[in-house]
């Protein structure tokens, strides 16, 4: 009997051991997966895999094909597919775009020493004024501005703050979207940027990444046209026309059916910004090849890993799993958006979705970053003691708004980000193969791994809204 009780003792004390994801727990044949699909989606042949291009559809073919191979389920009615436009910056004819001042003009395109001058948001709508304009700081509302003092003005706004006053207002800050849509429900009819820092290309890079915002947005730089707009204006006239143009953009999404009562997301983006042209913090990098290996090939690699290990372990297997491959995130999470808004099932019908994102640099930071921990009371005790003695797990309650999770949260479910840290190749064209941690991989699949086992003690996770607590610090 005693001889009996100690076998199985000993066979529940090794299940248990062997049900813990920890660092090695996975065969070498992982590492060479990883390795395989990070060569194909980071190689130059895909040239960025911007959405609409031919490269960015050669990925689509390689993750449905690994999708298929794996035997996950379409999940769209029409296949593994969901299409929707990714507006794209398209042509601004010179003499259609303008800012005046009395009898001093300045035309788009046009540039000084430093940097544009002029440059529009092609997000923005088109749109024509005369009249005054008003200067408002940095557009902080409550400290810059208040009451109906914007109303019917165009409205000129700092794009940013000197590193003295984000100390003074940070309590008040908010993010240049948020002021910029804040203006407009002040009764702002257009909004102009002031480029103060006037540092090169930085301008470009960034607001081509914004959303449509609903009110005609420019930015000016140069320290002749600041001064002129830091001063409130009687006599100002400001034109804008944008032809728009989209680029056919597609998710990909493959289910897994367990037959169980719940379902979980796991997301990665598969895009890139393609040569350079939109979205490359280099402005002299335009035409060379971003191949985006970290930002998200390693993602998107550790997403297809993921199928693989989850159909061959059935402790990961406790609910039903979505996977989802998402387009457009550099143009401001459009796929993950589009996603949530035309899901053919109610979205809150997941438990949870887990966001893989910039992965590949853990050799690098020697932790894996958890952002969104407080958007479910039960995440904190899922990554408590997480078995990772080779890395850290450092623990962030932010959001992250610039990622996929971020669309979820949003709609109400709890979501989590793992990123291993941005980097001086972010956004340029030398975030290339040969700087990926393929070791680090692993590891991040198997904390994955880990993560999903330990949420299955949790039958629904608790949502804690935190994206209206974050949007104030943004």
């Amino acid at each position: 009997m005693k001889r009996s009780l100690f076998f199985v003792f000993v066979v529940a004390a090794f299940g248990l051991s062997a049900q813990v994801f920890k660092c090695g727990s996975l065969p070498l044949e992982s590492r060479e997966n990883l390795k395989r699909d990070m060569e194909f989606l980071a190689s130059d042949d895909l040239e960025g895999r911007l959405p609409g291009t031919e490269g960015a559809n050669q990925a689509v073919a390689y993750i449905i094909r690994n999708f298929q191979e794996a035997g996950l389920q379409p999940f769209f009615p029409g296949g593994y597919t969901q299409q929707f436009v990714a507006p794209r910056p398209a042509h601004l004819p010179k003499h259609g775009n303008w800012i005046r001042v009395k009898n001093d003009s300045l035309f788009v395109n046009e540039t000084q020493e430093a940097a544009p001058a002029f440059v529009l948001l092609p997000y923005s709508q088109t749109g024509a004024f005369e009249g005054s304009s008003v200067y408002v700081k940095a557009g902080i509302e409550g400290v810059h501005y208040s009451g109906q003092e914007l109303m019917g003005q165009i409205v000129t706004m700092d794009w940013e703050l000197s590193a003295k006053d984000k100390k003074k207002f940070a309590k008040y800050y908010t993010g240049l979207s948020t002021r910029i849509e804040n203006a407009k429900k002040a009764g702002a009819k257009a909004v102009i940027l002031l480029d103060r820092t006037n540092k090169k290309g930085i301008t470009q890079m960034m607001i081509r990444r914004q959303r449509d915002l609903g009110i005609p947005v420019a930015l000016v730089s140069g320290k002749k046209w600041v001064r002129k707009l830091r001063r409130t204006q009687k006599d100002l006239g400001f034109s804008m026309s944008i032809q728009e143009r989209g680029a056919e953009a597609y998710n990909v999404a493959g289910f897994l059916d367990n037959g169980k009562p719940t379902t979980m997301v796991i997301g990665a983006h598969y895009d890139h910004v393609g040569l350079g042209k939109w979205g490359s913090r280099d402005p002299k990098a335009e035409g060379q090849v971003h191949n985006g290996a970290d930002d998200n090939a390693s993602g998107t690699a550790v997403l297809l890993e993921l199928i693989r290990q989850i159909r061959q372990h059935p402790e990961v297997q406790g609910r039903n799993v979505l996977f989802v491959a998402f387009s457009a995130e550099e143009d401001g999470l459009l796929g993950s958006k589009y996603f949530v808004e035309h899901c053919p099932v109610p979205v809150h019908d997941f438990s949870y979705m887990l966001n893989i994102d910039m992965v590949g640099r853990l050799n690098r930071a020697d932790s894996l970053m958890v952002y969104a921990t407080e958007s479910a009371t039960e995440w904190t005790s899922i990554l408590r003691d997480m078995p990772c003695d080779q890395f850290g797990i450092e623990e962030i309650p932010a959001l992250f708004p610039r990622s996929d999770h971020a669309s979820f949260v949003r709609a109400g479910i709890p979501a989590i980000m793992l990123h291993t840290g941005l980097h001086e190749d972010y956004h340029g064209p030398t975030d290339d193969l040969e700087k990926i941690d393929m070791d680090g991989l692993v590891k991040v699949t198997e904390a994955a791994l880990e993560i999903i086992r330990r949420a299955e003690a949790h039958p629904r996770l608790t949502f804690v809204d935190i994206a209206v607590k974050n949007a104030r610090v943004q």
